[in-house]
């Protein structure tokens, strides 16, 4: 076998784990998809190049480790490009690679060129190009080392073709391991810091632990737990963090999202918070009151010292590893006497069970149904491995709301972004990354109509998840959003289109229910068909508690 410099990149990919490429196979990247097999990568092409990075960042979330997608150049890229911002804001390591023409006809208007690393480099850690075989094993390195540093996120390396196929010998191999070439420990946080913020959380009366999007792979679920237990302290999970702690933990009271779980609203009674990973953002108010007290102390723990304090100053800001940080607060809590918060406990127990109730109750069997009626069986077969997957618009809103994230990596969201339909490739994913689990994907009619295609995918690749869909024929929230801003609605009306059908034509099972005793066995019958598969159900349209949220935000 004659090694060449595809060789040479997929060798150092498999030095970072990587065993799985998503991908569409192009005519820049052919070196790479045929050195893939002499390498032993496997190659799940998908029917979209964004598709591919949707895949990957699943990949991500649901496993903890980075992920790479493989796209052709010009064309290929500027399909998977638009990918990207969800997945920088997601915070995912994904590393998307490309091929592009000859590297020495750039600048000539060569085959297919366009700017890469220029388009992607706004929505990435670090965009390159190779320029030469002999740097792709560091310049692969410095890849991974960007996308898994401090906040994770995507970044991008283009690979010229004829780089791909320049003839390499042995002594070109990469020599060294990742552990030999980034930092693998973890950053403690200043000891009389991590002393004060404990300090704080000992006296506050209305405590919160806030865990999101950093603390995912850095925090295990066992820290956290001993971590909470130990001081008693009320936990919230968001963004990747969801069922970092499950929501059936007597300590966990699920979102903390005060739009989508309204336990979440007493963050603003709270007289001390603790940020783990959680950028201070829009959905936030960027930590001002009244979202936050205006006498809480803020407690921020960071893997990036550049987020302590953005948007708002705190009380306390720890630059460390978040799972150390949360070792040493442990630690630190030990052998004093903690307040337990016993009361505020109750009180927010008692708003979850409120709304919790108040949900079921929507859930009637008149035609045409509410989402929670669907969703009333959906959360019956859900369980503590079950990988639940949730795409936008109000029926799956309401899944946000309502549905509990049990387990690290089982909960998948748009994103900060909020890009929809993504959640077909995110599916396939978790399935393929966790086989043996149940995965339930929510999506609306709309959304259904991106990636849809991606149900070929699944087909071939073997991935059996079952979507449950709200149909009701509307582009819902946003008909909703205009109703209730302009008193007109335009351009949000669906056809009454049979997606099972189309999914049954691409090899899944599908399934069309309208009334509310066909839900349950029709759900039964598409998870234990084998087969990627999809049940719709006709659904009245109601505004999520997000979007009601939204709405009343925008009227102030």
């Amino acid at each position: 076998m004659t090694l060449r410099g595809a060789h040479l990149a997929l060798r150092c990919l498999k030095l970072e784990g990587v065993r799985r490429l998503f991908t569409i196979v192009g005519d820049t990247i052919l070196p790479l998809c045929d050195a893939a097999v002499d390498e032993g990568l496997e190659l799940v092409d998908t029917r979209h190049e964004a598709a591919a990075l949707h895949m990957a960042d699943a990949w991500t979330r649901v496993t903890g480790e980075p992920a790479v997608a493989l796209v052709t150049g010009g064309p290929g890229f500027a399909n998977a490009i638009s990918a990207l911002p969800p997945i920088h804001a997601s915070e995912s390591p994904v590393i998307l690679l490309a091929g592009c023409g000859e590297l020495a006809e750039r600048g000539m208007y060569g085959f297919q060129e366009i700017e890469q690393v220029g388009l992607a480099a706004p929505a990435t850690k670090g965009s390159w190009m190779v320029l030469n075989r002999r740097r792709i094993p560091d310049m692969i390195a410095t890849a991974f080392r960007t996308a898994l540093d401090g906040h994770r996120g995507p970044v991008h390396l283009t690979i010229p073709i004829d780089i791909q196929e320049e003839p390499i010998s042995e002594a070109d191999l990469p020599k060294y391991s990742p552990r030999e070439y980034r930092h693998a420990g973890r950053a403690q946080g200043d000891p009389a810091l991590v002393g004060d913020a404990v300090a704080v959380l000992r006296a506050a009366e209305r405590p919160v632990v806030i865990a999101a999007n950093a603390a995912r792979p850095s925090v295990s679920r066992r820290s956290l737990v001993e971590f909470i237990e130990a001081t008693g302290l009320p936990c919230f999970t968001v963004e990747q963090a969801r069922g970092l702690v499950s929501d059936d933990h007597p300590l966990c009271f699920g979102y903390a999202d005060p739009a989508l779980n309204e336990t979440a609203r007493h963050f603003r009674d709270a007289d001390a918070v603790l940020l783990l990973g959680k950028r201070l953002d829009h959905r936030y108010r960027y930590g001002m009151p009244p979202f936050f007290h205006p006498a809480a102390k803020v407690i921020q723990v960071d893997p990036s010292p550049a987020e302590i304090g953005r948007n708002r100053g705190v009380d306390v800001g720890i630059a460390g590893d978040p799972g150390a940080v949360v070792d040493q607060m442990t630690a630190a809590a030990a052998g004093g006497r903690w307040n337990g918060a016993a009361a505020w406990r109750q009180q927010l127990a008692k708003t979850r069970d409120a709304q919790r109730r108040r949900f079921e109750a929507l859930g009637t069997d008149e035609a045409p149904l509410h989402a929670m009626r669907v969703l009333r069986d959906v959360d019956a077969v859900t369980n503590d491995d079950t990988v639940v997957v949730v795409d936008g618009g109000d029926f799956a809103g309401w899944g946000r709301s309502y549905l509990k994230a049990r387990n690290p990596g089982g909960w998948l969201r748009l994103g900060p972004l909020g890009q929809l339909g993504c959640s077909i490739p995110y599916a396939i994913a978790a399935k393929l990354a966790r086989p043996e689990a149940d995965v339930l994907l929510l999506i609306g009619d709309g959304s259904f109509g991106f990636y849809g295609i991606e149900y070929d995918t699944a087909v071939r690749h073997g991935a059996a998840f079952t979507a449950v869909m709200g149909h009701d024929a509307l582009w819902g929230i946003d008909r909703n959003f205009q109703l209730a801003y302009y008193g007109r609605a335009v351009g949000t009306e669906l056809r009454p289109a049979r997606y099972d059908k189309m999914v049954e034509a691409l090899g899944g099972h599908g399934e069309r229910v309208e009334e509310a005793a066909g839900i349950a066995p029709a759900i039964r019958r598409a998870r234990e068909c084998g087969k990627a598969s999809l049940v719709s159900v006709a659904i009245r349209n109601t505004p999520c508690p997000l979007a009601d949220a939204m709405m009343a935000r925008k009227k102030r």
